[in-house]
């Protein structure tokens, strides 16, 4: 089973930049109902779309005010009980984060070591990749952040 996630949020000086659950240094964050860990949505989407359990908006809505601020990564734990209870398991993760700025080189790592922790998988289980929009668009300019995510996953074996 694979599922596809895509998440896109705007970039703004005063917010966070939260990626993968890690707080990147940046002096434009994103602006979001939650803490706008928009690498966290797009896997979440990935993994509930492969379950075939729908996707994110169905089970943390961002006009709910108990989803305000929350921390992404609780709600990729909750996907992964949901994972779970359908006895499937993840074989993979592949993102590929579309940003101008920062550089994301020296954060990959720190950031496929906290996914792999939370989602229970070995770190070459979860591949991270950055690129730029080079210049071109909103993207380009700084404007947003884009993330696409595919996984697969498969029944456990018991």
């Amino acid at each position: 089973m694979v599922g596809f996630g895509y998440d896109i949020h705007r970039l703004a000086f005063g917010e966070e930049l939260i990626l993968g659950g890690i707080k990147i240094p940046s002096e434009l964050g994103t602006v979001a109902h939650s803490d706008g860990d928009v690498l966290v949505h797009a896997i979440i989407d990935a993994l509930l779309g492969a379950s075939s359990l729908g996707d994110i908006g169905e089970y943390f809505p961002d006009n709910d005010i108990k989803y305000k601020d929350i921390n992404s990564c609780s709600l990729l734990r909750e996907v992964k009980l949901m994972i779970d209870n359908k006895n499937l398991q993840i074989v993979n993760i592949d993102t590929t984060i579309v940003l101008e700025r920062p550089k994301l080189l020296a954060f990959k790592q720190e950031i496929k070591k906290n996914l792999a922790s939370i989602l229970e998988l070995q770190e070459n289980q979860v591949s991270i990749k950055a690129t730029t929009n080079e210049k071109l668009g909103e993207l380009g300019n700084n404007e947003g952040v884009v993330v696409f995510a595919i996984c697969e996953l498969k029944a456990k074996e018991f």
